[in-house]
């Protein structure tokens, strides 16, 4: 279903844009100055993500700090990038949120995608500063294309960043081996900083070793500015050996976060920061390297509460000490199985009572077998603490096709007890099956799961690499209301999500992209979302409409593809009484002002794959649906259940399911897509938008289905069996067409008129004849 914030139209017909007022999920694939990427999902204006560690010989860790700030922006740091950064990688190149906005072309520039990348992700636009006299040339891993002084501008590959993360590997383990601070080591000659190309300036605030003020934060969050006293705190970091730590701590006044708020970065065990006298929190997540360069621990360590005293002399000094993280967040699991994510997250709101989900965080993630730890710590005096943790497994036989995951209780300390032990009655199994197309890579898939916690900071998923097809029972916790997001990309990049709640003790069924895949509506079980919206209502005047891309599960929806060197061509046109009265160049239509007496209405939607050489299926598609609008006097429509947004003009304004059809389709075929047979069935069902049961009770009155083996020039017409929207249709797949790909079209009608005719070029695809 929809989610994302409003956004202006885009003239560059990119299909997950929105329309102004409306809402929409966002999905972008951005990368990293390190190789590693990362996909960033706007969902109704809350932002999560799923880290993509790099692979192969020039990898870099897959241990990561992650911070949300108090504008709400993401950052991602990979942990052999940690001693670096503040230095000379500006933090602004791990803000994920402007490098995902920067990938959808809503702000600054962006580089040429790295081609030979089989995630066809985008390059990072970076500007890289000199020193005075120093001649420029490029840092490893990075192409200049212009200079200017003593500046330049160029772009990182996911390719060529893996060599900067082989590069930081080796400066940080030369130093642990000679027992300097990891970081010591400059990493290029003449070189001051390297900065993502277009971000605001991210310099910390900071004091002179006489303790005067010399700046104010501007790291994307709020600045202690003149209108307050400010007061030197002295922050020493220490890693789990005593040593100085590097990397970056999370500071906010619990008091009012408005009055400071800021990312920092610990330099040499030490930050010292000039700031308003009050109550403060601390959080820094802390990498612990070998000879190597390589992680081998992290602990995240926090201070629930600290005093500034509005003292005209004096500093104070507190501690954040590696030593005390002692607690390694660990899971017992009814079957054996080896960790493959784990992350712990700190959330931390202030006084003022501003929620929990829009705070700062500041998280320590391992997307391996890497162990995090952290230090015991009280519930807060002064404002909330939001504490929890993830763990994920497979297992240890790949032949074994399961999994977990699982996440604690969500609470305002830090326990002592950090291991999650569920039985086996306590969690819910899902079957889950991935389907494919046969034309994309198989090993670029890969899955994520995320805990949905009303009110809490919607942050990093769990994920696991994926070979498709595939059928996986994923055992997944059911306490916190047993609520998660799931996501499902597939090797082309097309994207598949869920929200839902799981009991205790059952057992489900998903099937994550069986074609055929066409724009359309679902019918949505969600419990306790932040982040849903309405795909079709109307209320007062305003009517919003958006399709989504559906696979067989009525429960899912699907954005087009993530990776931008792949786009689709999406455009949508929405007819009143028929008259064209909105066409935009996406999936979506917002308009306002609409007739009191209702109206009828035709939305067209057009949808083209065919430029992603990564999908050979259902690569164009056109939808029609036409329903009529109820008349402002008119009270029979199913009102949106409250919890799930609607775009409308005003909170007390009702808010109206429109009577929209939808098809999905159970064709019988294999993992990717083909069938085998001669003698084809696909079940169809035949239904309105719905959430949770809710929705338009017009009743389903016909449906067809017709097959072209020749790219539409002929139809056929199968045989359709059923009734109230359920229906099994049947047709002969004759042998002159194996190897190819036929075309389906379907049509349905409802008691009120309305209408729903779906035409899918390649829909499916046809096994070749065996020698």
């Amino acid at each position: 279903m929809t989610a994302g914030s409003p956004a202006a139209a885009d003239s560059s017909a990119d299909s997950s844009a929105a329309p102004s007022g409306a809402t929409h999920t966002d999905s972008r694939l951005v990368t990293l100055v390190t190789g590693d990427q990362v996909v960033v999902t706007d969902r109704n204006g809350r932002e999560g993500f799923v880290i993509r560690p790099s692979s192969g010989s020039d990898s870099g860790s897959s241990a990561f700090a992650s911070f949300q700030d108090a504008s709400g922006d993401h950052y991602v740091i990979p942990a052999a990038a940690q001693p670096y950064v503040g230095t000379e990688l500006d933090l602004s190149l791990f803000d994920v949120t402007a490098l995902a906005k920067q990938a959808s072309g809503s702000s600054g520039s962006q580089a040429a995608p790295d081609q030979s990348s089989t995630s066809a992700a985008p390059s990072v636009p970076v500007t890289v500063s000199f020193a005075r006299g120093t001649q420029p040339s490029a840092p490893t891993g990075t192409t200049l294309t212009s200079t200017s002084g003593s500046s330049a501008r160029g772009y990182v590959t996911a390719a060529s960043g893996r060599k900067l993360a082989r590069l930081l590997r080796k400066r940080i383990g030369a130093d642990v081996k000679a027992k300097r601070k990891p970081g010591s080591t400059p990493l290029f000659a003449g070189v001051t900083a390297i900065s993502l190309t277009g971000a605001a300036g991210h310099t910390a605030p900071a004091v002179s070793a006489a303790g005067a003020a010399e700046d104010t934060a501007t790291a994307g969050s709020a600045a202690a500015t003149s209108q307050y006293k400010l007061h030197i705190l002295q922050i020493n970091a220490e890693d789990e050996n005593g040593a100085a730590a590097e990397g970056m701590v999370l500071l906010t006044n619990t008091d009012d976060m408005t009055a400071m708020t800021a990312i920092l970065p610990v330099d040499g065990g030490i930050e010292r920061v000039a700031l308003p006298a009050g109550h403060y929190s601390a959080a820094m997540p802390m990498a612990d390297f070998d000879t190597a360069g390589n992680v081998t621990s992290q602990h995240l360590v926090s201070l629930s509460d600290l005093t500034v005293a509005d003292s005209a002399t004096g500093t104070t000094t507190v501690d954040l000490d590696g030593r005390t993280a002692t607690e390694q967040v660990t899971a017992s699991t009814p079957r054996q199985a080896t960790q493959d994510f784990v992350g712990a997250t700190w959330g931390r709101s202030d006084a003022t009572g501003v929620p929990i989900g829009y705070a700062p965080t500041a998280s320590a993630i391992s997307d391996d077998t890497t162990p995090v730890y952290v230090n015991p710590q009280p519930a807060a005096a002064v404002g909330t603490i939001g504490y929890f943790v993830q763990w994920s497994g497979h297992a240890p036989d790949a032949a074994d096709n399961y999994r977990y995951d699982l996440t604690g209780a969500v609470t305002d300390d830090v326990p002592a007890d950090q291991t999650l032990a569920f039985a086996a009655h306590q969690l819910a199994a899902v079957q889950e099956h991935y389907s494919g197309d046969p034309a994309s890579p198989t090993d670029a898939a890969f899955v994520a799961n995320a805990p949905d916690f009303t009110g809490l900071p919607f942050s990093g998923s769990s994920d696991a690499a994926q070979l498709m097809p595939a059928d996986v029972t994923d055992y997944l916790s059911t306490n916190q209301d047993g609520i998660w997001t799931q996501q499902v990309f597939q090797g082309s990049g097309l994207g598949f999500y869920s929200n839902r709640a799981f009991a205790p003790g059952h057992t489900y069924t998903a099937d994550w992209g069986h074609g055929p895949l066409a724009p359309g509506f679902g019918q949505y079980t969600v419990q306790g979302s932040d982040y849903v919206a309405c795909d079709a209502c109307v209320a007062g005047g305003t009517l919003y409409l958006n399709t989504e891309l559906n696979d067989s599960d009525s429960d899912h929806w699907g954005t087009p593809t993530i990776y931008d060197a792949y786009p689709s061509t999406t455009t949508s046109s929405l007819y009143q009484d028929g008259t064209l009265v909105d066409s935009e160049p996406y999936a979506s239509s917002y308009v306002t002002d609409q007739p009191d007496s209702g109206a009828d209405y035709r939305f067209v939607v057009d949808e083209d794959q065919t430029a992603n050489p990564t999908i050979s299926q259902s690569t164009v598609s056109h939808t029609e649906v036409t329903f009529r609008t109820p008349a402002s006097t008119d009270t029979s429509f199913p009102v949106l259940p409250a919890g799930i947004d609607c775009a409308k003009p005003a909170d007390d304004t009702p808010c109206y399911i429109l009577p929209v059809l939808t098809a999905h389709y159970q064709l019988d075929t294999d993992g990717y897509n083909t069938s085998h047979r001669q003698a084809q069935t696909m079940g169809l069902n035949i239904g309105h938008l719905s959430y949770n049961g809710i929705g338009s009770t017009n009743a389903i009155t016909s449906a067809t289905v017709q097959v072209s083996f020749d790219d539409g020039q002929t139809w056929q017409k199968a045989s359709v069996h059923g009734a109230a929207g359920h229906y099994l249709a049947g047709w002969t797949n004759p042998a002159s067409a194996r190897g190819t790909s036929p075309s389906l079209r379907v049509t349905a009608t409802d008691a009120a008129g309305g209408t729903f005719t779906q035409t899918i070029t390649h829909a499916y695809t046809l096994a070749a004849a065996t020698s």
